[in-house]
């Protein structure tokens, strides 16, 4: 498994133009799955480290190339790119981070913390679940079919923190405390 470091993941956001703010949001979004991973690890839930990081920091590397092409499936265009660039590992954790499409007996594992982690960030500042929906609400659910995949985003981002923090000791909202 080839997996890119944290120069790599900046160098290929640089090469595909992921503009600042962006970049910032990805950090921000590592940020939060690392400690969320780290106390996994701690409570014999292991994470590959390394692997979550460079998903986090690419998770959205298609979404100004799909802004250029008009398309909407910046999860689908990262996962395509990463794939093209030799890093197929990374690439499924990408392509999950909109829609985790989880079964129920799956294992936490990298995809689950990236998706809760994106959804616990907007722009580069952690916010709960609930403000980070008010704003995914506001910006995207322009249709009913857009309003009724965010009401079931949200269900499946409350289930997957229910999941999460039943192994870690520490609740969600202690988690800016944590950073």
């Amino acid at each position: 498994m080839t997996i890119p470091d944290e120069p790599t993941c900046v160098a290929l956001m640089s090469k595909y133009q992921t503009p600042h703010h962006i970049v910032r949001h990805c950090f921000m979004v590592w940020t939060v799955a690392q400690v969320i991973g780290s106390a996994m690890t701690q409570r014999n839930h292991p994470m590959d480290m390394e692997l979550l990081k460079a998903a986090c920091l690419l998770h959205d590397i298609g979404k100004y190339p799909c802004i250029l092409e008009g398309n909407r499936y910046h999860d689908r265009k990262g996962k395509e790119m990463l794939e093209e660039e030799g890093y197929p590992e990374v690439a499924s954790i990408v392509g999950r981070h909109v829609n985790l499409a989880e079964t129920d007996g799956e294992p936490l594992g990298e995809a689950h913390v990236l998706f809760y982690a994106d959804k616990r960030v907007n722009h580069d500042e952690l916010v709960s679940l609930e403000q980070r929906f008010d704003y995914l609400f506001k910006t995207y659910a322009k249709t009913p079919y857009a309003t009724e995949r965010l009401n079931e985003m949200k269900r499946d981002t409350r289930r997957l923190e229910e999941r999460i923090f039943l192994l870690l000791d520490f609740e969600p909202d202690c988690l800016a405390s944590l950073i």
